[in-house]
């Protein structure tokens, strides 16, 4: 660990600075809330709420409300998952707007799906992919990018306060998820701009440059607070001091590393901040940046999950798998791994001692005490990846495209729901819309297909679950990121 150039040896605590850092240790949201990256344990677990349903009513489910007509999603607006805390909604969003009048020239250097890269070799694909960011750089200069973080009422989805900064351009727009501790809301914006905002108001409590080299690089890890420090990955892992931004201290890393988004471990009463940082994981003091152990746990983007003195490891491929780890102040014991999936940023979910996880098309259960298989099923779903699982009153939820409920208490794969969202927001079996169109007897002729299917594009068309973002369950309700914005939904029974 080395300290960054803007450090000074931290003071001892005043008493006042020691009342703050108690009291952040304490509970700092409602029983039940959503208030950080996976939940307010970050482990994708809802902590408290009512029972919820196992199945949708026979004519599906209305929203409690949307909110469509502000938050933009998709590509330009980013894969930022909400999260709830004290009645409040929070998204981090994006706004590409034009800045110079004028039709763009078409892409000499378009993106190329792996199928279309048949006979390039490594380095012909390399000198592509610099010239196709170069060009995209060019052409970004005739845009505006600007960062959103909007706060909405839990209870009806009117948006209570916006703050809009003025961003850069990055090749994804920076989609980490905000954490809300003591009435603040941390995050990490484009250009390795760590912000602070009010939770109540909006306004900006600070905003601290993290150093490092940028250009166009897109860094997702969200925030984690212990011991009054905000912890995120920015390239190096970044200690900063909660209440004013000031950099404590920063990692020492030979290069950038992932999106991964660090987790607490509690033990003995003393928290410690653990990542992954390029195929490894680390564990930091949070006060002081001391590395105190590292291992080689091959863990890509996904987020690890901390259960008791366990940690869950997730990796890019089936070769680096799912593994398990013991933990302890001095070392990371290995105890298992499974190699049945793999997933670029998806992070599995652990209930009822057993670990959920999927990858490209599996969907896998493991033990948690030995790490065997006890089922796998395949998703009908074309190229799924980076959505994380949750999961609520021994329900698991995977939100990528529509919504698939299935039960955690058996020991075979048991579906409880799998479900669309059309464009007006209804929650309901693919057989409710279907039978709610008149699609069995529409399809009979030949003809009768063709309109069904542009009967289907029109409800559907635009409208559902925004890929790659994760959903928050707060109090029996589920809030999902739309392509269109954002949806609220009573789960509970």
């Amino acid at each position: 660990m080395r300290s960054s150039p803007m450090q000074k040896s931290p003071l001892p605590y005043s008493l006042c600075t020691a009342a703050w850092l108690a009291l952040l240790m304490a509970s700092s949201t409602l029983a039940g809330d959503w208030s950080q990256w996976r939940g307010t344990l970050r482990n994708g677990v809802a902590t408290a709420g009512p029972p919820v349903i196992h199945q949708l009513p026979a004519n599906g489910l209305e929203p409690v409300w949307m909110a469509t007509t502000e938050l933009s999603s998709a590509a330009g607006g980013g894969w930022s998952s909400p999260v709830v805390s004290n009645g409040r909604v929070y998204l981090f969003t994006h706004k590409k707007s034009k800045a110079v009048d004028g039709p763009l020239p078409p892409k000499k250097y378009p993106y190329l799906p792996p199928e279309q890269r048949t006979g390039m070799s490594d380095e012909e694909y390399a000198k592509y992919e610099q010239n196709r960011r170069d060009e995209d750089e060019r052409r970004a200069k005739r845009f505006r990018f600007d960062e959103i973080t909007y706060c909405l009422d839990a209870a009806t989805g009117k948006v209570l306060w916006s703050n809009t900064r003025e961003s850069v351009y990055t090749r994804f727009p920076q989609s980490g998820t905000p954490a809300i501790v003591q009435q603040r809301v941390y995050l990490l914006g484009a250009g390795r701009v760590a912000r602070c905002l009010d939770a109540t108001t909006g306004e900006v409590i600070w905003q601290q440059q993290l150093p490092g080299d940028f250009r166009d690089e897109f860094l997702q890890s969200s925030f984690a607070l212990a011991d009054g420090v905000a912890m995120v990955l920015c390239g190096h892992m970044f200690g900063l001091d909660a209440q004013t931004g000031n950099i404590l201290w920063q990692s020492e890393e030979k290069k950038a590393n992932g999106h991964c988004s660090p987790v607490i471990w509690e033990h003995a009463d003393k928290p410690y901040c653990i990542v992954n940082v390029g195929g490894q994981t680390a564990c930091f003091a949070p006060r002081t940046g001391k590395e105190l152990w590292r291992v080689s746990s091959q863990g890509g983007h996904s987020t690890p999950v901390i259960v008791g003195d366990q940690m869950i490891t997730y990796g890019n491929s089936r070769k680096s798998g799912l593994r398990c780890y013991r933990l302890s102040p001095e070392a990371a014991e290995h105890e298992w791994t499974f190699t049945g999936t793999g997933d670029s940023g998806s992070s599995p979910v652990v209930v009822n001692g057993r670990v959920y996880v999927q990858g490209e098309k599996r969907l896998a259960c493991v033990r948690l005490a030995d790490g065997k298989r006890e089922w796998q099923t395949t998703l009908d779903i074309a190229r799924p990846r980076y959505t994380s699982l949750v999961a609520v009153d021994d329900v698991v939820l995977y939100t990528f495209d529509g919504v698939l409920a299935f039960s955690s208490t058996d020991d075979r794969f048991q579906q409880l729901m799998n479900a669309k969202i059309d464009k007006n927001g209804l929650l309901a079996e693919e057989a409710t819309f279907r039978e709610q169109m008149n699609l069995d007897e529409l399809e009979r002729t030949a003809e009768g297909q063709k309109e069904s299917e542009k009967l289907w594009r029109k409800r559907f068309g635009g409208g559902g679950v925004l890929t790659c973002a994760s959903p928050a369950i707060a109090d029996g309700k589920l809030y999902i990121r739309l392509k269109n914005g954002l949806a609220c939904y009573n789960l509970a029974k």
